[in-house]
Protein backbone atom coordinates (compact mmCIF):
# COMPACT_ATOMS: atom_id res chain seq x y z
CA UNK A 1 0.00 0.00 0.00
CA UNK A 2 1.09 3.74 -1.07
CA UNK A 3 2.13 5.97 1.90
CA UNK A 4 -0.68 8.47 1.04
CA UNK A 5 -2.98 5.50 0.94
CA UNK A 6 -2.13 4.84 5.10
CA UNK A 7 -3.97 6.60 7.49
CA UNK A 8 -1.12 9.18 9.15
CA UNK A 9 -0.09 8.13 12.92
CA UNK A 10 1.07 11.10 14.68
CA UNK A 11 3.51 8.78 17.35
CA UNK A 12 3.76 11.71 20.81
CA UNK A 13 6.87 11.44 22.79
CA UNK A 14 6.89 13.52 26.21
CA UNK A 15 10.35 13.93 27.14
CA UNK A 16 12.58 15.62 29.73
CA UNK A 17 16.45 15.41 30.43
CA UNK A 18 16.49 12.18 28.22
CA UNK A 19 19.77 12.55 26.73
CA UNK A 20 20.70 8.75 27.69
CA UNK A 21 17.70 6.92 26.35
CA UNK A 22 16.35 9.12 23.67
CA UNK A 23 18.34 8.48 20.37
CA UNK A 24 17.69 4.28 20.88
CA UNK A 25 13.58 5.24 21.31
CA UNK A 26 13.40 7.24 18.24
CA UNK A 27 15.47 4.36 16.19
CA UNK A 28 13.43 2.43 17.43
CA UNK A 29 10.48 4.48 15.97
CA UNK A 30 12.73 5.45 12.27
CA UNK A 31 13.04 1.63 12.30
CA UNK A 32 8.93 0.70 12.14
CA UNK A 33 7.60 -1.21 9.21
CA UNK A 34 4.67 1.94 8.60
CA UNK A 35 5.28 4.23 6.08
CA UNK A 36 2.70 7.23 7.27
CA UNK A 37 4.25 8.06 10.64
CA UNK A 38 4.49 11.86 12.25
CA UNK A 39 6.95 11.64 15.03
CA UNK A 40 6.34 14.52 17.53
CA UNK A 41 8.88 15.41 20.43
CA UNK A 42 7.23 17.10 23.38
CA UNK A 43 9.96 18.48 25.26
CA UNK A 44 8.96 19.60 28.54
CA UNK A 45 12.32 22.43 29.30
CA UNK A 46 14.88 19.72 28.97
CA UNK A 47 18.04 21.12 30.25
CA UNK A 48 20.28 18.70 28.62
CA UNK A 49 20.97 17.67 25.23
CA UNK A 50 17.61 15.46 24.41
CA UNK A 51 16.78 18.00 21.96
CA UNK A 52 19.64 18.40 19.94
CA UNK A 53 20.03 14.15 19.67
CA UNK A 54 16.59 14.38 18.72
CA UNK A 55 16.90 16.86 15.99
CA UNK A 56 19.92 15.09 14.73
CA UNK A 57 18.31 11.65 14.29
CA UNK A 58 14.39 12.89 12.97
CA UNK A 59 16.25 15.27 10.26
CA UNK A 60 17.73 11.97 9.08
CA UNK A 61 14.63 9.69 9.02
CA UNK A 62 12.39 9.44 6.14
CA UNK A 63 9.62 10.36 8.38
CA UNK A 64 7.85 14.13 9.15
CA UNK A 65 8.40 14.97 12.56
CA UNK A 66 7.41 18.12 15.17
CA UNK A 67 9.89 19.04 17.67
CA UNK A 68 7.92 21.15 20.06
CA UNK A 69 10.24 22.97 22.66
CA UNK A 70 7.98 23.69 26.04
CA UNK A 71 8.32 27.22 27.61
CA UNK A 72 7.52 26.36 31.33
CA UNK A 73 8.11 22.86 32.99
CA UNK A 74 4.82 21.01 33.58
CA UNK A 75 4.87 17.63 34.11
CA UNK A 76 4.22 14.47 31.67
CA UNK A 77 0.77 15.28 31.50
CA UNK A 78 1.10 18.73 30.16
CA UNK A 79 3.98 17.61 27.81
CA UNK A 80 1.72 14.55 26.50
CA UNK A 81 -1.19 17.18 25.81
CA UNK A 82 0.49 19.62 24.37
CA UNK A 83 2.23 17.27 21.81
CA UNK A 84 -1.15 15.87 21.65
CA UNK A 85 -2.72 19.42 20.31
CA UNK A 86 0.20 19.73 17.81
CA UNK A 87 -0.74 16.37 15.99
CA UNK A 88 -2.66 16.04 13.02
CA UNK A 89 -2.81 11.85 12.48
CA UNK A 90 -5.75 10.64 12.26
CA UNK A 91 -4.66 8.18 15.27
CA UNK A 92 -2.10 9.26 17.72
CA UNK A 93 0.13 6.69 19.96
CA UNK A 94 1.81 7.85 23.84
CA UNK A 95 5.30 6.88 23.72
CA UNK A 96 7.82 7.12 26.36
CA UNK A 97 11.21 8.46 25.76
CA UNK A 98 13.25 5.84 26.94
CA UNK A 99 11.29 2.76 25.68
CA UNK A 100 11.27 0.44 21.94
CA UNK A 101 8.87 -1.09 20.32
CA UNK A 102 8.88 -4.21 17.65
CA UNK A 103 9.21 -2.83 14.10
CA UNK A 104 5.38 -3.44 13.45
CA UNK A 105 3.90 -2.50 16.44
CA UNK A 106 2.70 0.78 14.40
CA UNK A 107 1.76 -1.15 11.19
CA UNK A 108 -0.30 -3.98 13.13
CA UNK A 109 -2.09 -1.82 16.09
CA UNK A 110 -3.24 0.54 13.09
CA UNK A 111 -4.24 -2.29 10.90
CA UNK A 112 -6.10 -3.76 14.15
CA UNK A 113 -7.75 -0.21 13.98
CA UNK A 114 -9.21 0.54 10.68
CA UNK A 115 -10.22 -3.30 10.17
CA UNK A 116 -12.32 -3.53 13.33
CA UNK A 117 -12.58 0.66 13.12
CA UNK A 118 -12.02 0.71 16.89
CA UNK A 119 -11.72 3.70 18.48
CA UNK A 120 -8.60 2.23 20.30
CA UNK A 121 -6.55 -0.65 20.41
CA UNK A 122 -3.57 -2.12 22.50
CA UNK A 123 -1.52 -4.89 22.47
CA UNK A 124 0.81 -7.07 24.52
CA UNK A 125 4.35 -5.98 26.13
CA UNK A 126 7.50 -7.24 27.04
CA UNK A 127 9.98 -5.83 29.96
CA UNK A 128 13.44 -4.87 28.98
CA UNK A 129 15.85 -5.14 32.49
CA UNK A 130 18.80 -2.77 30.77
CA UNK A 131 21.28 -3.71 33.92
CA UNK A 132 20.68 -7.15 33.86
CA UNK A 133 20.08 -7.29 29.64
CA UNK A 134 17.09 -9.75 29.95
CA UNK A 135 13.73 -10.14 29.24
CA UNK A 136 9.97 -10.53 30.69
CA UNK A 137 6.84 -10.95 29.51
CA UNK A 138 3.29 -9.31 30.37
CA UNK A 139 0.19 -10.73 29.79
CA UNK A 140 -1.96 -8.38 29.99
CA UNK A 141 -5.23 -10.65 29.19
CA UNK A 142 -5.42 -13.31 30.62
CA UNK A 143 -8.55 -14.41 28.45
CA UNK A 144 -8.77 -13.37 25.39
CA UNK A 145 -12.99 -12.92 24.59
CA UNK A 146 -13.72 -9.45 24.62
CA UNK A 147 -16.17 -8.30 22.36
CA UNK A 148 -17.61 -4.56 23.42
CA UNK A 149 -15.72 -1.99 24.80
CA UNK A 150 -17.79 -3.52 28.39
CA UNK A 151 -16.40 -6.49 27.82
CA UNK A 152 -13.24 -4.89 28.35
CA UNK A 153 -13.84 -2.94 31.46
CA UNK A 154 -15.72 -5.94 33.14
CA UNK A 155 -12.17 -7.95 31.92
CA UNK A 156 -10.28 -4.82 34.37
CA UNK A 157 -12.73 -5.48 36.93
CA UNK A 158 -12.24 -9.38 37.18
CA UNK A 159 -8.73 -8.90 37.12
CA UNK A 160 -8.26 -10.81 33.63
CA UNK A 161 -6.61 -7.20 31.74
CA UNK A 162 -4.18 -5.52 33.43
CA UNK A 163 -4.40 -1.37 32.40
CA UNK A 164 -1.65 -0.10 34.04
CA UNK A 165 -0.07 2.39 30.92
CA UNK A 166 -0.98 4.62 28.39
CA UNK A 167 1.70 3.13 25.83
CA UNK A 168 1.02 0.06 24.12
CA UNK A 169 -2.38 1.58 23.06
CA UNK A 170 -3.08 3.21 19.93
CA UNK A 171 -6.43 6.01 20.06
CA UNK A 172 -8.72 7.21 17.10
CA UNK A 173 -8.01 10.76 17.04
CA UNK A 174 -11.26 11.85 16.11
CA UNK A 175 -12.52 9.78 19.29
CA UNK A 176 -10.77 11.30 21.54
CA UNK A 177 -11.43 14.58 20.24
CA UNK A 178 -15.42 13.67 20.23
CA UNK A 179 -15.31 13.13 24.26
CA UNK A 180 -12.79 15.74 25.23
CA UNK A 181 -10.11 13.52 26.37
CA UNK A 182 -6.72 14.65 27.88
CA UNK A 183 -4.05 13.70 30.02
CA UNK A 184 -5.33 15.19 33.68
CA UNK A 185 -2.48 17.70 34.07
CA UNK A 186 -0.44 18.10 37.62
CA UNK A 187 -0.84 14.77 37.98
CA UNK A 188 2.08 12.86 39.06
CA UNK A 189 1.33 8.92 38.96
CA UNK A 190 -1.53 6.91 38.01
CA UNK A 191 -2.50 9.12 34.93
CA UNK A 192 -1.90 6.67 32.24
CA UNK A 193 -4.40 4.65 33.82
CA UNK A 194 -6.94 6.96 34.17
CA UNK A 195 -6.82 8.09 30.77
CA UNK A 196 -7.22 4.48 29.57
CA UNK A 197 -10.42 3.64 31.77
CA UNK A 198 -11.53 6.65 30.36
CA UNK A 199 -11.39 6.13 26.77
CA UNK A 200 -12.46 2.16 27.66
CA UNK A 201 -15.86 3.53 29.13
CA UNK A 202 -16.75 6.10 25.74
CA UNK A 203 -15.45 3.61 22.93
CA UNK A 204 -17.88 2.65 20.32
CA UNK A 205 -15.51 -0.34 19.53
CA UNK A 206 -11.96 -1.34 21.22
CA UNK A 207 -9.54 -4.49 20.13
CA UNK A 208 -6.70 -6.14 20.84
CA UNK A 209 -3.36 -7.67 19.80
CA UNK A 210 -2.17 -10.98 21.19
CA UNK A 211 1.59 -9.62 20.10
CA UNK A 212 3.92 -8.62 22.35
CA UNK A 213 4.76 -5.23 20.61
CA UNK A 214 5.66 -2.74 22.92
CA UNK A 215 9.13 -3.10 25.03
CA UNK A 216 9.29 -1.40 28.45
CA UNK A 217 12.52 -0.77 29.62
CA UNK A 218 13.59 -0.75 33.26
CA UNK A 219 16.94 1.17 34.02
CA UNK A 220 17.87 3.21 37.44
CA UNK A 221 16.43 6.31 38.53
CA UNK A 222 13.18 6.30 36.50
CA UNK A 223 10.30 8.69 37.42
CA UNK A 224 8.99 5.82 39.57
CA UNK A 225 11.92 4.94 41.98
CA UNK A 226 12.94 8.45 42.48
CA UNK A 227 9.25 8.40 44.06
CA UNK A 228 10.39 5.24 46.26
CA UNK A 229 11.99 7.65 48.16
CA UNK A 230 10.67 7.92 51.57
CA UNK A 231 9.75 11.91 51.95
CA UNK A 232 7.90 11.66 48.35
CA UNK A 233 6.04 8.19 48.77
CA UNK A 234 3.16 9.89 50.24
CA UNK A 235 2.38 12.46 47.84
CA UNK A 236 2.74 10.51 45.05
CA UNK A 237 0.40 8.05 46.72
CA UNK A 238 -2.30 10.69 47.28
CA UNK A 239 -1.60 11.70 42.93
CA UNK A 240 -2.54 7.71 43.04
CA UNK A 241 -5.59 7.95 44.84
CA UNK A 242 -7.10 11.23 42.97
CA UNK A 243 -6.49 9.72 39.51
CA UNK A 244 -8.61 6.61 40.62
CA UNK A 245 -11.34 8.88 41.92
CA UNK A 246 -11.44 10.65 38.92
CA UNK A 247 -11.41 7.32 36.87
CA UNK A 248 -14.01 5.75 39.30
CA UNK A 249 -16.51 8.49 38.75
CA UNK A 250 -16.15 9.24 34.86
CA UNK A 251 -16.97 5.14 34.43
CA UNK A 252 -19.97 5.37 36.62
CA UNK A 253 -21.06 8.08 34.20
CA UNK A 254 -20.59 6.79 31.23
CA UNK A 255 -21.23 2.59 32.18
CA UNK A 256 -24.60 0.99 32.72
CA UNK A 257 -23.25 -1.97 33.89
CA UNK A 258 -24.51 -3.17 37.64
CA UNK A 259 -21.05 -4.88 38.21
CA UNK A 260 -18.58 -2.57 37.31
CA UNK A 261 -20.47 0.28 38.77
CA UNK A 262 -19.91 -2.30 42.04
CA UNK A 263 -16.32 -2.77 41.41
CA UNK A 264 -15.63 0.71 41.16
CA UNK A 265 -17.78 1.94 44.21
CA UNK A 266 -16.77 -1.09 46.36
CA UNK A 267 -13.42 -2.10 45.38
CA UNK A 268 -11.59 0.27 43.07
CA UNK A 269 -12.19 3.54 45.13
CA UNK A 270 -12.15 2.53 48.45
CA UNK A 271 -8.85 0.35 47.82
CA UNK A 272 -7.06 3.65 46.62
CA UNK A 273 -8.20 5.70 50.00
CA UNK A 274 -7.28 2.52 52.25
CA UNK A 275 -3.71 2.20 50.18
CA UNK A 276 -3.32 6.42 50.76
CA UNK A 277 -3.77 6.10 54.41
CA UNK A 278 -1.46 3.32 55.01
CA UNK A 279 1.39 5.10 52.75
CA UNK A 280 1.06 7.70 55.76
CA UNK A 281 2.28 4.91 58.15
CA UNK A 282 4.79 3.15 55.64
CA UNK A 283 6.15 6.99 55.52
CA UNK A 284 6.36 7.41 59.24
CA UNK A 285 4.05 10.47 59.14
CA UNK A 286 1.46 10.16 62.26
CA UNK A 287 0.50 13.78 61.78
CA UNK A 288 -0.72 13.19 57.92
CA UNK A 289 -2.22 9.54 59.06
CA UNK A 290 -4.09 11.06 62.01
CA UNK A 291 -5.70 13.69 59.80
CA UNK A 292 -6.68 11.37 57.32
CA UNK A 293 -8.58 9.28 60.12
CA UNK A 294 -10.17 12.53 60.84
CA UNK A 295 -11.70 12.13 57.96
CA UNK A 296 -13.63 8.94 58.69
CA UNK A 297 -15.80 10.53 60.72
CA UNK A 298 -17.94 11.51 57.70
CA UNK A 299 -20.86 8.94 57.05
CA UNK A 300 -19.99 8.79 53.25
CA UNK A 301 -16.38 7.78 54.03
CA UNK A 302 -17.05 4.84 56.45
CA UNK A 303 -19.68 3.72 54.24
CA UNK A 304 -17.40 3.74 50.96
CA UNK A 305 -14.88 1.52 53.46
CA UNK A 306 -17.53 -0.51 54.70
CA UNK A 307 -19.16 -1.55 51.06
CA UNK A 308 -15.69 -3.69 50.35
CA UNK A 309 -17.36 -6.07 52.64
CA UNK A 310 -19.28 -7.04 49.16
CA UNK A 311 -15.39 -8.19 47.51
CA UNK A 312 -14.66 -9.82 51.16
CA UNK A 313 -14.29 -13.22 49.04
CA UNK A 314 -11.77 -11.58 45.96
CA UNK A 315 -9.56 -9.65 48.38
CA UNK A 316 -10.94 -10.10 52.57
CA UNK A 317 -8.11 -7.57 54.09
CA UNK A 318 -9.93 -5.03 52.24
CA UNK A 319 -12.19 -5.28 54.78
CA UNK A 320 -10.62 -6.13 57.42
CA UNK A 321 -8.11 -3.34 57.17
CA UNK A 322 -11.63 -0.93 56.62
CA UNK A 323 -12.99 -1.91 60.04
CA UNK A 324 -9.11 -1.12 62.38
CA UNK A 325 -8.76 2.45 60.48
CA UNK A 326 -12.47 3.04 61.23
CA UNK A 327 -12.45 1.28 65.26
CA UNK A 328 -9.21 0.75 65.98
CA UNK A 329 -6.72 3.53 64.24
CA UNK A 330 -3.79 3.11 66.49
CA UNK A 331 -3.61 -0.32 66.72
CA UNK A 332 -4.12 -0.04 62.99
CA UNK A 333 -0.90 2.23 63.01
CA UNK A 334 0.98 -0.06 65.46
CA UNK A 335 0.49 -2.91 63.14
CA UNK A 336 1.19 -1.55 59.86
CA UNK A 337 4.41 0.11 60.70
CA UNK A 338 6.19 -2.79 62.29
CA UNK A 339 5.73 -4.47 58.88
Amino acid sequence: MMKNDLPLVSIIIPTYNGEKHIAQTLKSIIAQDYENIEIILSDDVSTDNTVKISRELLEKSRYKFKIVERSINGGQCSARNTGYNAASGEYVIFFDHDDMAKKNFVSLLCTEAENKNADVVFCGIKHFYENENKFEYEPVITKNNFITPEDYLKGWASGKIFLWSVWNFIFKKKFLDEINLRFHEGCRLGEDTEFVLKALSSASKVSFVEKMLYIYVHWPQQTYQKYSVTSKKFDIFKHIMFSRFRAGRYIIRHTRNLDIKNYVLNFFIPDALITYITSAVKTNSRENYNRLIKSLKHKKIRELLLSTSKFIFRKPELIFKSLMLIYAPDFYYKLRSKK
